[in-house]
């Protein structure tokens, strides 16, 4: 349902690619300082929705709203400044270090050329609160899978963007790094009162995460909502086609997803 006081807004959006229409006539409401999960199966259009909100795709009708402002009337940086987009992580062909990945993205942000003492210290302090002080000094191309996803997701928040749209942030990563992302991106919206939506496979973080999650199936939404009026068997076997029981988390009292079988 599309809300006017959103930070983020899709009102009647259809995108996709050539001819092909993946997103289709979608409303959606990203509340300010807040966690958003999108979750659906394979070919929902998860990505594409993303890309749509960050303008990565253009939209063939209706409209994306930042502040009430449609996106198509910013210029590129104004977007990029307002607009963090992380899709997923490519093959490794980085041959900078971490710290200067993050720096080179600090920077860019802040349209400057050298890095100041304190631009350093606060990069410093993120790369600590990312796992990755040890690794700093390393090329982004040598890293593991997850280490070179934390680098880049704080290349991403360095920029300190008001929306943070993130495609599959914890893919590749252990349940300690994902755990450590997750309340990393949860601390965000405390602190800065950032907007953040994220492609999450694994149901249960992002019920656990989340302030609201948006279920997608062909392009459309079936289901939005808090986590404990969206995570339920009817709409698991709509959207995932399965046979689940929904229980609840012993740890964070959210709804825990206990799969039993496929259905048909």
């Amino acid at each position: 349902m599309y809300d006017a006081e959103s930070k983020l807004a899709a009102q009647a959006l259809s995108a996709g690619y050539s001819a092909e229409q993946i997103i289709k006539n979608l409303d959606l409401s990203i509340p300010t300082g807040s966690v958003t999960a999108i979750i659906g199966p394979n070919g929902a259009g998860k990505s594409s929705l993303l890309k749509a909100l960050a303008r990565k795709i253009k939209a063939a009708s209706g409209s994306v709203l930042l502040d009430g402002v449609s996106i198509t009337s910013l210029t590129k940086t104004e977007l990029d400044q307002s607009i963090g987009f992380l899709g997923t992580i490519p093959a490794a062909r980085n041959s900078e270090t971490v710290f200067e990945l993050v720096s080179r993205s600090a920077m860019a942000a802040s349209g400057i050329s050298r890095v100041s003492p304190r631009l350093k210290e606060e990069i410093e302090l993120l790369l600590a609160r990312t796992s990755l002080t040890k690794v700093k000094d390393k090329k982004v191309g040598e890293l593991s899978s997850g280490y070179r996803q934390a680098a880049v997701i704080a290349a991403a928040l360095v920029k300190n963007p008001q929306v943070l749209l993130l495609d599959e942030p914890t893919n590749s990563l252990d349940y300690s790094h994902q755990l450590q992302v997750m309340n990393l991106l949860s601390s965000l919206k405390r602190e800065r009162g950032m907007s953040v939506v994220a492609v999450i496979h694994d149901l249960n973080l992002a019920a656990r995460f989340a302030d609201q999650i948006v279920v997608l199936k062909d392009g459309q939404i079936i289901a939005q909502g808090k986590p404990k009026d969206v995570i339920t068997p009817n709409n698991l076997a709509t959207a995932f086609n399965i046979l689940a029981r929904v229980i609840e988390d012993p740890v964070g009292r959210t709804p825990m997803v206990v799969p039993i079988r496929q259905l048909g």
